[in-house]
């Protein structure tokens, strides 16, 4: 991957971060576009430590001109475009359905299934222009399951898998794989925040998993690294990191 250059959304924390570490072990550059400067610092920090380039860009993965100037921004500092990580995404307070809003679904529909349109209709031009590439997109297990008091995210992961499929379809024959990773609970600021720190309530959810724990940020990463790298005849599918969850 020396010298290849991925793009990776939500990439200054949890999954995101992790899977820009890893990439930049493998000698990838890395781009970084997420909403806070501060963070975006420091992962870069971080990723330079591997001995690669990092750029970054502060932006709203809803705004198409956010998401077009950092897809510029990346192809002009590092030339070609070979990977993405469609990761960025927000999670949905648990609700009964009568109490949410159009707010509510505003936000979690725009940053989940919005974003990532958006992402993919920047990155394939510039894919195509380097002989091809790998996008990976952020599902979940709620890409293939429901679950009650959480619709809008439900629906949202859903329609990300939707995405994926389909634009896999158009670009089978032009170069680019399209997948996407879908993790059970994994430990993340966002897993903290949906279960607001409650011991009892992340042990209800681990206990819900086979395995009997969470995932974490790296073992997703390394899926997503694997997809990228080495699963070159695997385009179209949803990539289950569960600890068996959906199996049961």
């Amino acid at each position: 991957m020396r010298g290849k250059a991925i793009f990776v959304t939500g990439g200054n924390a949890g999954i995101g971060l992790a899977t820009a570490i890893k990439f930049a072990e493998s000698g990838c550059n890395v781009s970084v576009f997420s909403r806070r400067d501060e963070a975006n610092a420091k992962a870069k920090e971080k990723v330079e430590a591997c001995g690669v380039k990092c750029v970054t860009f502060a932006g709203d993965v809803t705004n198409e001109s956010d998401v077009a100037a950092a897809i510029d921004k990346t192809c002009s500092e590092f030339g070609r475009l070979d990977y993405a990580f469609n990761n960025a995404g927000v999670e949905q307070a648990p609700t009964p359905l009568l109490e949410q809003t159009e707010d509510d679904y505003r936000r979690v529909i725009d940053v989940n299934v919005k974003g990532v349109w958006l992402c993919m209709q920047q990155e394939i031009p510039r894919m195509l222009e380097s002989g091809g590439g790998s996008i990976v997109n952020t599902g979940s297990v709620a890409s293939i399951i429901g679950m009650a008091n959480v619709p809008l995210y439900i629906a949202s992961k859903h329609a990300v898998l939707g995405l994926t499929r389909s634009v896999a379809l158009e670009y089978a024959q032009q170069g680019i794989r399209i997948n996407a990773v879908c993790p059970g609970a994994v430990k993340t600021d966002l897993y903290d925040r949906f279960t607001g720190n409650n011991p009892e309530m992340e042990q209800a959810i681990e206990g819900m998993h086979p395995m009997g724990r969470s995932g974490t940020p790296e073992e997703v990463a390394s899926a997503v690294h694997w997809l990228c790298r080495e699963a070159t005849w695997t385009t179209g599918q949803a990539i289950m990191l569960d600890g068996g969850f959906t199996v049961q």
